[in-house]
């Protein structure tokens, strides 16, 4: 069963695409991701899986508003337990720079709104590759070099990397075409890094799992609304709402998705 923390064991729950507005009543493709997001943290929570923290992969917002972060914060803070978000390109990054109340305290100086921590012998790596007002994402030269520095200071221990956008392409042609742009750089730095796990992303609101070496790529179902896998143009899914979660147990790593 995945769930349960113990001196050996740490789960985390990701989350992504919760899209709150500044009304709560608002709607997105004819669904109010608010309550959606409700009814997931109450599923995740009557699972009791005690998670170590939640990870929120971006488009954390709807509207970039202020007092949608804020009540997403407050959504969060059910879990009792800390909460890192990283910014997609629905999200305002300063805004969530100044408001956020659990940025994660990074070994470096990071770029933009990237942070790392580490907890139970891994590193955890979050980047921003929001670009604001852009639905395609990029990294960046100076993100990307800040990366290789967090790897090679990680050592041998094991490493999760997170951003929004996806790495590579996933077979829909609308969501290739605004994937992150400078996904062979990134994906060059992991394939140098056996130690890198996973790499967890949001943006394309479906579920996602591939392996590239040693490394699993997974993307979460979006908190309220999904989008058809393999779809030429944009097209919604029947698929219920959801969270992924990620047990690691020592270097090894177990992953499960959970629906509404």
């Amino acid at each position: 069963m995945i769930g349960g923390r113990s001196a050996s064991t740490l789960t985390f729950v990701q989350l992504t695409d919760t899209h709150l507005f500044a009304d709560p009543s608002a709607t997105l493709w004819g669904v109010a991701p608010d309550p959606k997001l409700d009814e997931v943290v109450d599923l995740l929570l009557d699972r009791a899986l005690d998670p170590a923290f939640v990870l929120v992969t971006g488009d954390c917002s709807g509207d970039g508003s202020e007092v949608s972060y804020r009540r997403l914060a407050e959504k969060l803070a059910r879990f009792r337990v800390p909460a890192y978000c990283l910014p997609g390109n629905h999200d305002d990054s300063e805004l969530m720079r100044r408001l956020w109340p659990n940025a994660a305290e990074s070994t470096g100086t990071a770029p933009k709104f990237a942070q790392s921590f580490d907890a139970l012998g891994w590193r955890f790596i979050l980047l921003d590759s929001a670009i604001r007002g852009i639905d395609g994402g990029a990294l960046g030269d100076e993100q990307l070099d800040w990366l290789s520095e967090e790897l090679s200071g990680a050592g041998a221990r094991p490493v999760a990397l997170a951003l929004h956008h996806a790495p590579f392409d996933l077979g829909s042609v609308w969501l290739d075409a605004i994937k992150l742009s400078d996904a062979a750089q990134l994906l060059a730095i992991v394939d140098r890094m056996p130690q890198v796990r996973t790499v967890l992303f949001g943006h394309v609101h479906q579920v996602f799992e591939a392996w590239r070496g040693p490394t699993l790529y997974a993307s979460a179902p979006s908190t309220f609304y999904q989008f058809l896998p393999k779809s030429a143009k944009f097209a919604g899914d029947d698929a219920p709402p959801g969270a992924r979660i990620v047990r690691l147990e020592g270097d090894k790593l177990e992953t499960s998705i959970i629906r509404l």
